[in-house]
């Protein structure tokens, strides 16, 4: 994939001083915590996911070109000449049916990307309560993937966004927020692991519509935007009850897919750039075991300030934690 002569896209958490990115315009920012700021601007996300241990700075979004917002009904879009940004919460009534409303929400932001001439799926987040909730094919995670697989129709696996699907606590809405590109993007798959979209009936009526990660290009170099990581290999989840050794497992993951990306872009900045150049979330099932996390940590990160740790529910179960992250390769 050729550099492109298209904005630059990079991400830094609001408490970063180090002005790495000269990426000057901010196409939006996460704000983390389940109370919303009053009078915050179309282009500040709301997740309704709280941080732990202490408050978490905002995830600021920048680019290189001049930036635009707006809100069309429930979605508040942010938009510059090459990247679209589109964020929705939806309030959950009791009784939801919820493939339904996930297939019509995922129609309603594809419509919008189609609209404004942004065709290719870049990232996709997503967070709703009770994900684990529902046995079988009942339970809510099965019940989105089926709808977001059916909103996405004859889409292929090449075609498929990186993405991050994790459980909020009860009474938070659906919130998704969507970015989308004018040109195309390269998808990264992990040779250790399955990709989501060829998972067995096992694990649902559908299989999961993202891929491992995805590399964006731009003049200034190549970007990737990794899809929550968590301990499977092939297929199936490992080191059950074990928070220390799924997260060595999800580190392997992740450095598998930078070197991924590295080869198929032909780059290569340093083993940790991907850290010092970009932020990494990682999502926690039960706060009680981020001290052992950290302690698993220690040797990749290092205290690293663009890191921040979430109250979340896996997809999984099983799994105790996953990490997403974004950065230079």
């Amino acid at each position: 994939m050729a550099k492109s002569p298209v904005s630059g896209l990079s991400v830094r958490l609001a408490a970063d001083k180090s002005g790495a990115s000269r990426l000057c315009n901010e196409l939006f920012r996460f704000r983390f915590g389940m109370r919303p700021e009053l009078g915050a601007g179309d282009n500040v996300f709301q997740l309704h996911i709280n941080p732990i241990g202490r408050p978490a700075p905002d995830e600021i979004w920048f680019t290189d070109g001049p930036v635009s917002s707006e809100r069309v009904g429930d979605y508040a879009i942010t938009q510059c000449a090459d990247y679209l940004a589109i964020h929705v919460e939806i309030d959950l009534e009791p009784g939801t049916d919820f493939k339904e409303l996930t297939t019509r929400v995922y129609r309603e932001l594809l419509q919008l990307t189609r609209e404004r001439d942004y065709p290719n799926l870049v990232r996709v987040w997503n967070y709703f309560p009770g994900i684990n909730v529902g046995a079988g094919d009942h339970e809510l995670y099965r019940q989105f993937t089926a709808g977001r697989a059916v909103a996405f129709g004859g889409f292929e696996g090449e075609l498929l966004p990186a993405a991050t699907a994790i459980g909020t606590d009860e009474g938070t809405p659906l919130t998704i927020t969507m970015i989308a590109a004018r040109h195309q993007c390269r998808m990264i798959e992990n040779p250790r692991q399955t990709s989501a979209y060829k998972y067995p009936r096992q694990f649902g009526p559908s299989s999961p519509s993202f891929s491992r990660a995805v590399v964006v290009a731009a003049e200034s170099g190549y970007r990737i935007l990794m899809s929550g990581t968590a301990s499977i290999i092939g297929h199936q989840s490992m080191h059950l009850d074990d928070p220390a050794q799924q997260t060595a497992e999800s580190l392997r993951n992740l450095d598998q897919l930078i070197q991924q990306a590295r080869r198929a872009t032909r780059t290569s900045n340093g083993a940790d750039e991907i850290l010092t150049d970009g932020c990494l979330r990682i999502y926690v099932r039960q706060p009680a075991q981020v001290t052992e996390i950290k302690t698993a940590l220690r040797d990749f990160l290092v205290d690293d300030p663009n890191v921040v740790f979430l109250r979340g529910d896996i997809c999984r179960r099983e799994l105790l934690l996953e990490i997403e992250a974004a950065g230079s390769i």
